[in-house]
C-alpha cells in the first residue's frame, strides 16, 4: 500500500524516488556490454558516468526532506555525506585508467585491454591495480554495501532517509540501489 504521511511535501515526496531510479538507470547508457552493444558512445563517457551518478545525491536529500521526518533527513544527510566524500576518491581512481587508455570512452578504454589478460589495465602496472583497489573500496561506499552500510542505520534511523516510504516507491528505492550496484561493478569490469 502506497501511503504518504499527511505532513509530506506530496510533490517532492513522489519525485524523489524517480530522481534516483532515472539517476540509476542513465548510467547504464555509456556502458559497453559487448563491442556492438552499447546505448550511446560517448566521448566523454566516464565524465557521464561520474555526474550522473552524482545526481542520485538530490534524489536521497529530496526523499529525506520531503518525508517531513527528522529521522528520515538525518539518514539523508548522512547518506549524501558519505556518498560526497566517496565519490572523489572514486573518481581520481578513475584517472589511472583514463591516462592509460588515453580517452575517456568507455569503449575505447575497453578496446585498449583487447588481447588477453596480459593487456588488462589492473595487471599493467603498481599503480593501476592501487587504484583499482580505492575504487573498489569507494563504489562499495557509494552503494551502502558492508561495511560502509552506516547511512542505513537500522539501530538508530530505522532505515534511514526512505522510512517513510511504502509500496511501489520503496521499492524503486531499492530497485535503484540494486541497478547502481550493477552499474559499479560493470565500470569497474570496463576499466
Amino acid at each position: 500500500e502506497d501511503i504518504v504521511p499527511e505532513q509530506a511535501d506530496r510533490l517532492v515526496y513522489a519525485l524523489a524516488p524517480m530522481v534516483v531510479f532515472a539517476s540509476a538507470f542513465g548510467a547504464f547508457v555509456v556502458i559497453p556490454f559487448s563491442p556492438t552493444l552499447i546505448v550511446s558512445d560517448l566521448n566523454i563517457g566516464l565524465l557521464y558516468l561520474v555526474a550522473i551518478s552524482s545526481v542520485v545525491i538530490i534524489g536521497i536529500m529530496m526523499a529525506g526532506w520531503a518525508s517531513n521526518n527528522k529521522w528520515a533527513l538525518y539518514g539523508a544527510i548522512r547518506s549524501a555525506a558519505q556518498i560526497i566524500s566517496y565519490e572523489i576518491p572514486a573518481g581520481f581512481a578513475l584517472l589511472t585508467t583514463i591516462m592509460l587508455a588515453g580517452s575517456l570512452s568507455m569503449r575505447d578504454i575497453s578496446a585498449a585491454q583487447a588481447g588477453g589478460i596480459h593487456h588488462w589495465f589492473v595487471f599493467n602496472n603498481p599503480f593501476s591495480f592501487i587504484s583499482f583497489f580505492i575504487y573498489y573500496c569507494a563504489a562499495l561506499a557509494e552503494v551502502n554495501r558492508t561495511p560502509f552500510d552506516i547511512p542505513e542505520a537500522e539501530s538508530e534511523l530505522v532505515a534511514g532517509y526512505h522510512t517513510e516510504y511504502s509500496g511501489m516507491r520503496f521499492a524503486i528505492f531499492f530497485l535503484a540501489e540494486y541497478a547502481n550496484m550493477f552499474a559499479v561493478s560493470a565500470i569497474a569490469t570496463t576499466l
